[in-house]
């Protein structure tokens, strides 16, 4: 099942489906029944004697410095304290009660991912005293799977429901309102079989926290009028999955089970479940009812994590959780169902399917038994690393040396759906080509001849020991994750596996099994298979007749041909297979250098030339033998137009996979390189053990040099249309849409995803060679090495790169730039459709723009965030129900300051110009909000910001992108942090007022400027809509019209202004004509420090 995941603080559903398909991280142990000996402790709070066992502690990581202790309460809820031994101050000495205002830090995804704005965070550790996150994760075993036939999404729906007050604290926003005050987040996921709540603040906020975070589960109030509104937040998520293919596809395959199963259900809910075929009594005393029966003490796991003393976390929990009720009823019986939960009539045929998205892809799917018995041998995984492997003589190279498929995807993902205690699936996924589509049984024949061979050999212990090497050494040097990164998994770990192995359980190989390799290899046969073909170029004589119940996915299903089974089931391995040897990137220097005195707090420069710079530093905290190199290759080709940015896009693609082959050996081998392009051209990284990475990076610079030349025909045009259909799938998207609109109002050079659409489907072989020559001849070169690396070693390698890709000198004075435009006082609109005619979701931006950056303006205006975050989301999103993703956030885009205000509404429910009323309905009272907030609190907002900003790196690559984002923007304050705290510490409440009247349509307008960017969702149900409607970009027929250039529906005119009560002049109707003549703020050229 999709882990249907609640994000309070950003408010947006995630799906979570596999990790790397060849990773288990919730294998659980179910099989492994062991004789716990149980130590009985006397534990006394204030109010009562109270006794806890003791349970076995994990087995953890050699470099894992935190102490663990498991303990099960009088209630039978299980509990892993983990204590974190690093330094602490003395967190208890304020204890003031905090005033009643509430605040939430928050951030849209970061527009540095697709290097089109600059990032908003920086982040890190730089304060004289390093702070830390505490955190908590609290899983129920049960989910989905639950759910009353007649009510699907009873348990999602449940989870959102425990958030809404309690007996104790009734207010509805009371938890949300308090963990963001305490600088912190919090969030929920329902899977098929759990159910997971955690959250994460500053550390002296820990047990108040955990106070009202146990009261989800002691006394939840559940109110009727709650429930009416929360249902309306349900409807809101699933309208969001609506558009997503892997949703889609999952609630199909769903729907081929047993129609009795668990499985067959609809785990998301919608108005559909819980209103309008239920009574509003019923399904009142139906979720109370849930929480009573499921919601017990027994069948909950809770991790807590802080630098606190193990006797207080103890004490915190015996305190908050002792009175969570138990009513010791067994958990559903599920095991009347099997591995025959799929074996149905419609499970093993052939499914064509209809995607929102432009793709081309086949899925091969098994049922198999449950693998959570398995979990110390993982033999499922041994057969995922070899049919995934993508080095040569692979799978992967077979079908791309004949141009058949671009990517594989191999093995059992960790969503409820594919991994449970019934059964798990078995995938294989291939990302196909044009020709791959035509030749589909030749495919599969060759995944089936690589299995073939594999039998043939059997089971090869030298692969397995090399696979536990990898997996141990891994464990031994285990980056630290944050605490609620790590609380969400133990929880969930809890549920599967023995107290002892709850950290390894899911990483490590106990044991080699070829029996049970032999027996995963053995069911894996083609009369068992589920195919599902996903693609919008099918044979003209298939025809879309059927309709999913929920998703309204259209599909057909045909009979699998008998010679096709027949030619899989005989064929023989093909002589271009062969098992990947010996790999030769696997680390075995492991030494840490010595520590340096004095030195410097952060990177300091080795070299700077005409050429290139070398920022370094050698790590002094982490103490694991891993290094990282950062490069980024500056190129006026980036923005010389859109085409060329096209054609940079195509280079990296094309560079990617001549590399995939070469270089799998060292990501197997847990070597990691990145290539991307990023503003000013394109980036390179480079990490993992130290002692292997130059040999990577050599390999990479010797193939950018050649690549181009490498290139076949047949080649170019699959990558090329893998591109076009990327492009296709991120401009039908309204939030890339919407910000995509944003930044080409806003900036120059900038480039939308349509342009490049429209160019690249022009671009020749013959254009892109000479592209990827002419980009290397003249560059310029910032880098970065940091971690268990000397500055000898780090500028070698560097200067290394620089000789083998010899370019010339790029003149400073030709370099990229961005400039930034000065929005006119006043407001300005920009309306457009979303492409997509099948998504009702709409996307209202709503930008304020302020001021060039300065350090005291961008805390001023993060101040104001925190203070109206939460409100804006109780009323825009909980009260008013406008949309399920509500949100403001800090810009700063090109070094122009600012901050928008973002609501994902659905056009069946609302307008974009009614949301854009009530943000500004809500912003008219943000002076109230800023007037009512006493210095007092003010006080206490800025010191929990700057305990914030203050806390500690997790992990070495933390700090690295933290100076590697001063790096590339040309910012070079490595002190930004400190000087954040020391202008927050001065900030006053008059200032923060003051800039808010300034700034804001209902002040004095001296500095309003506001453009709001709306993208309209579309008001229709599937069955109205014509494929030639919803294939924007997609037949070959439409290609001629649409393929070469999007049909952007501005929306806006005079009679429209008068409708909306808008000045004549309120909507832009063309981007250039609006640019056209504005002032530009100058770009400020910064000197490394």
């Amino acid at each position: 099942m999709l882990l249907i995941r609640s994000f309070r603080l950003f408010s947006t559903l995630i799906n979570k489906y596999s990790p790397p398909m060849n990773k288990l991280h919730k294998s659980p142990g179910a099989g492994e029944k062991k004789a716990i000996h149980v130590t009985q402790h006397n534990f006394t709070t204030q109010e009562e004697n109270v006794k806890f066992q003791a349970l076995p502690s994990p087995v953890k990581s050699y470099s894992d410095k935190k102490e663990y202790r498991v303990i099960r309460l009088e209630n039978n809820l299980t509990v892993c304290l983990i204590s974190d031994k690093s330094p602490i101050e003395e967190i208890f000495e304020d204890t003031e009660t905090e005033s009643d205002s509430s605040f939430v830090t928050s951030d849209e995804e970061s527009d540095l991912s697709d290097g089109s704005e600059q990032s908003e965070e920086h982040g890190g550790p730089k304060g004289d005293i390093e702070q830390k996150m505490a955190a908590a994760g609290l899983c129920i075993g049960v989910g989905s799977f639950s759910d009353p036939k007649d009510v699907p999404g009873m348990a999602h729906f449940l989870e959102h429901m425990v958030f809404m007050g309690s007996e104790k604290f009734p207010s509805e926003n009371d938890f949300d309102s308090f963990i963001k005050k305490g600088g912190g987040s919090d969030n929920a996921s329902t899977d098929a079989e759990t159910t997971c709540f955690y959250f994460e603040c500053l550390e002296k906020h820990l047990h108040e926290a955990l106070d009202k975070f146990a009261q989800f589960f002691i006394a939840p109030l559940m109110k009727r009028e709650a429930m009416t509104r929360e249902r309306e937040a349900i409807e809101s998520e699933f309208q969001m999955a609506l558009p997503s293919d892997s949703s889609r596809k999952e609630q199909l395959l769903c729907s081929l089970s047993q129609e009795d199963s668990p499985v067959n259900s609809f785990a998301w809910g919608n108005l559909v479940t819980l209103r309008d075929s239920i009574s509003d009594d019923k399904l009142y005393e139906g979720v109370h009812e849930f929480r009573r029966r499921h919601y017990s003490a027994h069948r909950m796991t809770l991790a807590v994590q802080a630098r606190l003393p193990m006797q207080t976390l103890e004490q915190y929990i015996v305190e908050c959780f002792s009175n969570v009720p138990n009513n010791n009823l067994p958990p559903e019986d599920l095991s009347q169902f099997s591995t025959s939960i799929f074996k149905t009539p419609y499970f093993t045929r052939i499914y064509y399917v209809k995607p929102m998205k432009d793709l081309c892809q086949v899925d091969l799917t098994w049922c198999l038994p449950s693998f959570r018995d398995k979990y110390k041998s993982k033999a499922h995984e041994y057969i995922s690393h070899l049919m995934g492997d993508e080095g040569n003589e692979s799978l992967l190279s077979y079908l791309r040396n004949r141009v058949w498929a671009i990517s594989t995807s191999i093995g059992n993902g960790e969503s409820g759906t594919e991994l449970n205690s019934i059964y798990s699936l078995y995938t294989v996924s291939i990302v196909l080509t044009e020709e791959g589509l035509k030749q589909v049984d030749e495919v599969i024949a060759a995944v089936f001849s690589y299995l073939s061979m594999l039998k043939q050999i059997g089971p090869e212990e030298r692969v397995f020991n090399e696979m536990k090497l990898i997996a141990d050494t891994a464990f031994r040097f285990a980056r630290e994750d944050p605490a609620v990164d790590t609380v969400e998994d133990l929880c969930e770990n809890m549920q599967i596996y023995p107290p002892e192995d709850y950290i390894t359980g899911s990483e490590l190989y106990y044991e080699y099994d070829p029996e049970g390799i032999k027996e995963i290899m053995d069911l894996l046969q083609p009369s068992s298979m589920n195919i599902m073909i996903v693609s919008k170029k099918l044979p003209k004589d298939i025809v879309y007749d059927q309709t999913e119940k929920w998703f309204g996915t259209r599909y057909t299903d045909r009979e699998v041909p008998a010679s096709w089974i027949s030619k899989w089931e005989s064929v023989k391995p093909y002589p271009e297979f062969s098992i990947p040897p010996p790999n030769p990137f696997i680390t075995t220097d492991f030494s840490i250098l010595e520590k340096k005195e004095n030195q410097p707090e952060y990177p300091q420069q080795l070299s700077d030339n005409p050429l290139y710079e070398i920022w370094y530093r050698q790590d002094q905290k982490f103490e694991l033998p891993m290094a990282y190199y950062y490069l980024y290759l500056i190129s006026p080709l980036s923005v010389k137009s859109a085409r060329s940015n096209a054609l940079l896009d195509m280079m990296i693609n094309f560079l990617v996979y001549s590399l995939t082959e070469v270089a799998y050996p060292a990501v197997t081998a847990d070597l990691s390189y990145a290539i991307s392009s990023y503003e000013k051209g394109l980036m390179i990284k480079v990490y993992g053990y130290n002692q292997k990475l130059p040999v990577l990076l050599d390999l990479i610079s010797s193939k950018l040099i050649t690549f181009g030349d490498e290139i076949s025909l047949a080649v170019f045009e699959a990558v090329k249309d893998k591109l076009i259909k990327s492009y296709h799938n991120k401009a039908i998207k309204p939030s890339s849409l919407a910000k995509d609109m944003r930044l080409i109002l806003l900036v120059n050079n900038v480039y939308t995803t349509m342009e490049k659409h429209m160019e690249l489907q022009t671009v020749t072989l013959d254009e892109l060679k000479d592209y990827c020559k002419e980009f290397i001849k003249t560059l310029y070169l910032k880098s970065l090495v940091q971690g268990n690396v000397t500055a000898l070693e780090a500028s070698a390698t560097v200067k290394k790169f620089v000789d083998t890709v010899h370019f010339t000198e790029l003149p400073a004075d030709i370099r990229p730039k961005y400039k930034v435009v000065q929005i006119p006082k006043g407001e300005k609109c920009f309306r457009i459709e979303s492409f997509n005619k099948q998504d009702t979701n709409s996307i209202i931006t709503n930008y304020y723009q302020a001021a060039p950056f300065t350090i005291r303006s961008s805390v001023i205006i993060e101040i104001i965030m925190l203070i109206i975050e939460e409100p804006l989301f109780d009323v825009l999103r909980t009260k008013e129900q406008l949309g399920y993703n509500v949100y403001c956030s800090l810009r700063d885009t090109f070094g122009v300051l600012g901050y928008t205000i973002t609501v994902n509404a659905q056009a069946t429910k609302h307008t974009t110009n009614h949301v854009d009323n009530r943000i500004e309905e809500f912003l008219k009272h943000t002076d109230k909000i800023l007037e009512s907030t006493p210095e007092k609190e003010l006080n206490q907002i800025k010191e929990d910001l700057i305990k914030t900003k203050q806390c500690a790196h997790t992990d070495l690559k933390e700090e690295v992108d933290t100076n590697w984002s001063e790096i590339i923007s040309d910012d070079y304050i490595f002190d930004r942090l400190k000087q954040e705290i020391a202008a927050i510490k001065d900030v006053t409440l008059k200032e923060v007022r003051q800039w808010w009247k300034t700034h804001n349509k209902f002040g004095d307008k001296e500095n309003f400027r506001k453009l709001t960017v709306q993208v309209v969702g579309h008001n229709k149900s599937e069955k109205d809509v014509k494929d030639a409607d919803v294939d924007v970009l997609g037949n070959d027929k439409e290609d001629a019209v649409l393929g070469r250039k999007f049909r952007v529906t501005v929306l806006g005119n005079e009679s429209l202004c008068k409708k909306e009560k808008k000045d004549k002049e309120y909507f832009i109707k063309d981007v250039e004509d609006f640019r056209s003549g504005l002032v530009m703020f100058p770009s400020v050229e910064k000197l490394p420090k």
